[in-house]
């Protein structure tokens, strides 16, 4: 394998993909009954509205340490307390995203869910036919408000994840609407 002379990602791609691998690792392993929602915040931001928090990441007084301007920290907006007839406890991500509000300090946001094999396919000519087709996706979707996003989508073995920017395109359109302030 060869590496490209320059980074296919621009920055604040690679910084929303990095956000979204993180979440990613996170909730692997974790049940997922219905869709769960993640603020992204800069970090930077956060470092610098709360100094203890920083401290106990690492960072020094005079900045050693602190992340870059588009470092994003992803913020689990699911306190555990979800109710069962609640629409955000269906297992449409579209119906979680009609009800989200996001925090003042969101940059972005996410979404992570389990699609069942009923709600998705592949297209008939898609070469990539290598997800399997009989079990439900795992999938992380993440936007900023100018309308980058980013996806993985685990292939449920140890293949790990189909990473990219158009995997799922109306729960991306539906989130960056989320994201877009009211007039």
């Amino acid at each position: 394998m060869t590496t490209p002379d320059t980074d296919p990602l621009d920055a604040p791609t690679a910084a929303l993909a990095a956000a979204v691998l993180d979440i990613s690792r996170h909730i692997e392993g974790a049940s997922l009954p219905a869709p769960r929602l993640y603020a992204l915040a800069r970090s930077a931001e956060l470092m610098a509205a709360s100094p203890a928090l920083a401290g106990l990441l690492g960072v020094g007084a005079d900045g050693t340490g602190a992340p870059d301007d588009l470092h994003l920290t992803p913020i689990d907006l699911d306190d555990g307390a979800s109710d069962q007839n609640d629409i955000s406890a269906s297992q449409d991500p579209l119906a979680a995203l009609q009800v989200v509000e996001w925090p003042d300090l969101a940059a972005g946001g996410a979404i992570a869910c389990e699609l069942s094999p009923s709600t998705w396919a592949l297209h008939e000519n898609d070469s990539r036919a290598t997800i399997p087709t009989d079990r439900a996706l795992r999938v992380v979707v993440a936007a900023l408000p100018d309308g980058t996003t980013w996806s993985a989508v685990h292939r449920g073995d140890k293949n790990g994840y189909v990473l990219g920017a158009a995997l799922l395109p109306d729960v991306a359109t539906a989130l960056v609407q989320t994201l877009q302030p009211l007039d």
